[in-house]
C-alpha cells in the first residue's frame, strides 16, 4: 500500500522520476511584434514625397505665374563716353514694361550699334530683374570736311571709315585731314567710299607702329586716277611740298619722304619743287617747270 502524497504536491512518474504533465497545461508561443524601423521608414518616405510634391508645385507656380511677370527694373551702364541715359534707354528700346524673359540681348545690342558713336555693345541679363550694358566708343583716326549750311565743318572718322561725329568741337583735334572726298546730305552715320578702306587700314597701322611719323602728317588728299583707282597726296606739318603715294601708306614711304623733304630744304630748292613722287619706289620730284629724277 503506497502512502498518499500531501495535498498540493504533484506526483512523479515512478519509472522516470519526472512530474506528469497536466492535461490543462499548454505551450505559449511568443507574439509577433511590429518592427519599429519599418514604421519609421514609411513615415520618412511619406515626408520626402510630400516635400517633392510641394517643391514641384512651387516650381510650376513660379514658371506659370511669377516668372512671366518679372520686369526689368535695374539697368547698369558702363560706357567710355558721355551719352544721356534717356537717349540710351530709348535707343536700346527699354520701356517700363520690358519683361525679363521676353528680353532679347542680341536684338538690343544690334539697336545700340545703330548709333554711329558706338563701336561695340555687349548686353547681358542679370537675374531676376537686371540688365548690364557695356559700350565702347569709336576712336578718331582722321578728320574730313563736310559742308553744312554753306560752312565747312570737320567730321571724325575711324579706321573702319565710319563718320561718327561732326561739329566745330573737333577743330582742335591734331589729326590728319583727309580731303578730296565729296559727300551728299548728312554723312554722319555712313562710311567713307569702299575703295578707301585699304588706305584707312594702312593709316591705322602706321599710327600703331610709328606714331611719330603719323603725327607729322597734316593732310592726305585723295586724287582719282584717270582710268581707275586713286593716289594719295601727303602733306606734312613741316613742308608744303606734297608727296604722291599709291593707294596705301607705309612707314617706309613716310620715312624716306620726310628725309627727301629735309634734303630739299637744306639745298634751298624746296620752293621750286612742285611735287615728290614716291609711287614707283624711286624718288621722283617735279619742279615747277620740268621733271627730274634722283
Amino acid at each position: 500500500m503506497h502512502p498518499r502524497p500531501p495535498p498540493g504536491a504533484q506526483s512523479r512518474d515512478p519509472a522516470s522520476g519526472r512530474k506528469p504533465v497536466s492535461e490543462a497545461a499548454f505551450v505559449r508561443r511568443p507574439r509577433r511584434r511590429s518592427h519599429p524601423v519599418a514604421k519609421g521608414g514609411s513615415r520618412i518616405f511619406t515626408i520626402i514625397g510630400a516635400g517633392i510634391a510641394a517643391v514641384l508645385l512651387i516650381y510650376v507656380l513660379t514658371v506659370i505665374v511669377v516668372l512671366p511677370r518679372l520686369r526689368i527694373a535695374r539697368i547698369h551702364v558702363q560706357a567710355d563716353f558721355e551719352i544721356s541715359r534717356q537717349e540710351l534707354l530709348e535707343l536700346a528700346g527699354f520701356t517700363g514694361r520690358t519683361h525679363f524673359f521676353s528680353f532679347r540681348s542680341g536684338e538690343t545690342a544690334a539697336r545700340l550699334l545703330e548709333h554711329p558713336m558706338i563701336k561695340t555693345a555687349s548686353v547681358r541679363k542679370i537675374f531676376p530683374d537686371g540688365v548690364r550694358l557695356d559700350l565702347q566708343r569709336r576712336r578718331p583716326l582722321a578728320l574730313t570736311v563736310l559742308v553744312r549750311n554753306g560752312r565747312l565743318v570737320p567730321a571724325a572718322l575711324d579706321e573702319e571709315g565710319m563718320i561718327y561725329d561732326a561739329g566745330l568741337h573737333l577743330a582742335e583735334m591734331d589729326l590728319p585731314l583727309i580731303t578730296g572726298v565729296e559727300f551728299q546730305g548728312n554723312p554722319v552715320g555712313s562710311r567713307m567710299p569702299e575703295m578707301l578702306q585699304g588706305f584707312l587700314q594702312s593709316l591705322y597701322r602706321l599710327r600703331l607702329e610709328e606714331p611719330r611719323l603719323f603725327d607729322r602728317i597734316s593732310e592726305l588728299q585723295v586724287v582719282p586716277r584717270r582710268n581707275s583707282g586713286f593716289d594719295i597726296l601727303m602733306f606734312t606739318a613741316d613742308y608744303r611740298i606734297p608727296v604722291r603715294l599709291g593707294s596705301e601708306i607705309t612707314a617706309e614711304q613716310c620715312r624716306w619722304s620726310l628725309m627727301v623733304l629735309d634734303v630739299l630744304a637744306q639745298q634751298g630748292i624746296s620752293e621750286r619743287v612742285a611735287e615728290v613722287d614716291f609711287r614707283s619706289g624711286e624718288i621722283v620730284y617735279r619742279m615747277k617747270e620740268e621733271i627730274h629724277g634722283r
